[in-house]
Parts: C-alpha cells; structure tokens; sequence
C-alpha cells in the first residue's frame, strides 16, 4: 500500500502541498514512554517510536525534505537498547525491523556494528539459514520498495561476518539478495 503512495504522482502531490508525514513526526518526536515509566511495555514502544522515526525520515528524503537528526535518533535508540534487556517473545520481528532501519539509516560505523551485531543475534537466535528469510520478516512489518530496495547491501556482509560464516554464494553488490526472493544466500553450519 506504501509503495502506491510514494508513485511519481503522489510523490509530486506530498511535495507540493505539505506532507502527509509532518503530523506523524510531529507525534512521534513529541512522545517520550519512558517518561512515563521504564516498565517492559514502555521500554518496547520507545523502541518502536525511535525505529519509526528512522522508518520515516528515508521517506520524508524521497519527497526532498530533511526532517530529524537521524544521527542522534540511532544513539538514543542504541542507549535504549543496551542499558534495557527486554524480552520481545512474538514481537520479535518488530525489533528485528527496527534494528534494521537503525542499521542503515545511521552513519556512524560504530553503531552501525552494533546493530547489525544485533541482527545477527536475532538471526542465530531465530535459527535463520538465508539472509532473504531476515529481510522477509522486516518486510513483513513495514516497506516501500521503492525507496528501501537495496537497502540491505550497506549491512549484508557485515551482518554474516558476525555469525562467523562466509556465505555460499558471491556477496558482492550485484549477487547481493533481491527483495523478490529470486535468490537465496545460504549461511554455512546451520
């Protein structure tokens, strides 16, 4: 459904006439959970806001708008994350699709090792043999094709390295996994 709205036409229409995105950021930077408390259920929808607003700020670039410090978004969510063990059970593929887009959005090389050390855990953890398998469940949550294929090149390698496996099949940018699921990158000693 995203990927209808951010078609030539839409993409004109939001640019033009103010963003359908601008109430939505505005809410989301104005929620703070865990003043709240830092109780379980707090904890997980600071995570959720801070990853949707890295979900978000690629889109508001599609449409030539620059709307947060991604840079300061990525370390609070990462200072979220590790001062707070949390147990996400079936909301797993959740933080997976955060972890991800705080992955790619940040630049910062340190922290973007951490997150994907992160997703590499879910991985192990999630007994995942395919790198298409981990991008299936973050699509399952949330995507637009059209501004986040590719995306995944930037982590892929990087992702691999940390389960200590070095992948079947070529990882270069051209073999990298299509989003179509047309080709499936084996992790070896599963």
């Amino acid at each position: 459904m995203l990927d209808q709205a951010f078609g030539v036409k839409q993409q004109a229409l939001a640019s033009t006439s103010g963003s359908w995105m601008e109430p939505i950021l505005h809410q989301l930077l104005a929620l703070r959970p865990l003043r709240k408390s830092s109780q379980r259920e707090n904890l997980m929808e600071e995570v959720c806001r801070l990853g949707t607003l890295l979900f978000l700020a690629p889109l508001w670039r599609t449409l030539g708008q620059s709307p947060v410090w991604t840079a300061a978004i990525s370390r609070n969510l990462l200072f979220v994350l590790a001062r707070n063990d949390v147990e996400w059970h079936e909301l797993n593929p959740l933080l997976v699709w955060v972890l991800y887009f705080a992955a790619i959005e940040t630049n910062n090389h340190a922290e973007r090792s951490h997150f994907a050390f992160m997703l590499s855990v879910r991985m192990r953890d999630g007994h995942l043999k395919y790198w298409d398998d981990m991008m299936q469940i973050i699509k399952g949550v949330l995507w637009v094709e059209n501004t986040f294929a590719g995306s995944d090149k930037k982590i892929f390698d990087e992702v691999l390295r940390n389960l200590n496996h070095e992948p079947s099949v070529d990882t270069s940018v051209a073999a990298a996994p299509n989003l179509l699921g047309e080709s499936q990158h084996h992790i070896e000693g599963e």
